[in-house]
């Protein structure tokens, strides 16, 4: 998952760009007088929120040769919160909206620093593949500036007429390039689990792969249990292993990663009694056991690597097992059920 410092593109045969209005500020405002070239720089500030959406490096390099023979000086790297250069004519700025570790829609601006012209779209990278991002983004970029009216020095800029909707062509992708990766996380927990119906509640651990990819989810568990309950004539011990299967939609934002979805189980118990009467007999046994429920799962903050996470479950049991005492039951799996646990997350 990413970590946050305080800061469309369509795929067919070749990449178009989602391009939304361009948002032009202060149209009805004289343009500045451009300056001399040498003192055309621009000011590029990277995202805020730090996820491997496009590579930064590769971005700017792209945008260098898109910008190269129009008389502006390409690029100078500052963060938001810092001081424009002295020579600085034009600033971007590039920010990740939501930040999650899997987002693919960037705000991308441009203003001139001196002048009141400022223009801004939304890009999606969603269908792009990562090979091909850092490129697509500085042809989305380059045209935004050229949208100033800037990008030919010595001539005044004309008024612009942005489309709501325009394609930027990118490299197409080669054949070996598939589809964007599904991304990975762990989850660690301990849990707890009641069955009412029984007055039982096993105590245990989960181990919890999840896979995603946009806003879908699919997890795979293995965990077990431990549970011991009193009777006056001796007490009954209850263990369980199992293994889980769920899927279903995911909500992701920058503050939070809510995972919801159906969860199927199935695994093996194991029962017994234990007393120190002597006239009395213990017995013990094992069965198959399996059930279904919904859960929820939510990660915060969704910025880091590892990040706290709680689940909270609940289902009815299929098959399941008891432990009698005397023809009363004490403990066991039946009937429906309620699960809390507590863990943490880790994006692998």
């Amino acid at each position: 998952m990413p970590t946050r410092r305080p800061l469309g593109l369509r795929l067919r045969l070749a990449v178009a760009i989602a391009a939304f209005p361009v948002t032009q500020r202060a149209e009805g405002a004289p343009l500045t007088t451009p300056p001399p070239p040498e003192a055309r720089s621009v000011v590029v500030a990277p995202p805020l929120c730090q996820v491997d959406t496009f590579p930064l490096a590769p971005f700017l390099d792209c945008l260098r040769v898109e910008l190269a023979g129009r008389g502006l000086d390409c690029c100078t790297l500052a963060e938001p919160a810092d001081p424009m250069p002295a020579m600085a004519f034009l600033q971007v700025k590039v920010e990740i909206d939501p930040c999650a570790a899997d987002a693919d829609r960037l705000q991308v601006s441009a203003r001139e620093v001196a002048g009141p012209r400022m223009a801004e779209r939304q890009v999606s990278l969603a269908d792009v593949p990562a090979t091909a991002r850092a490129r697509a983004l500085a042809l989305a970029v380059a045209e935004l500036i050229r949208s100033l009216g800037q990008g030919q020095p010595g001539k005044a800029p004309e008024a612009i007429t942005v489309p709501a909707q325009e394609s930027v062509a990118a490299p197409a992708s080669s054949p070996s390039e598939g589809p964007r990766p599904i991304l990975l996380s762990l989850h660690v927990e301990a849990e707890a689990r009641g069955f009412p119906t029984r007055n039982t509640t096993l105590w245990g651990g989960r181990v919890r792969l999840t896979a995603h990819r946009r806003i879908l989810h699919a997890d795979l568990d293995l965990g077990g249990g431990y549970a011991r309950a009193q009777a006056e004539l001796g007490d009954v011990l209850l263990r369980s292993a199992s293994v889980g299967l769920g899927f279903g939609p995911r909500l992701a934002t920058r503050t939070a990663v809510l995972d919801l979805g159906l969860r199927a189980e199935l695994g093996w118990a194991w029962i017994h009694g234990e007393t120190a009467l002597s006239d009395v007999r213990a017995g013990a046994g094992s069965e198959l056991i399996s059930s279904v429920g919904i859960r929820a799962s939510l990660e915060v903050p969704a910025q880091v690597k590892a990040r706290p996470n709680l689940t909270l479950e609940t289902g009815t049991v299929v098959r399941g097992v008891k432990g009698e005492v005397s023809g009363q039951p004490v403990a066991g799996m039946t009937g429906y059920y309620f699960l809390a646990a507590l863990g943490i997350a880790v994006s692998l």
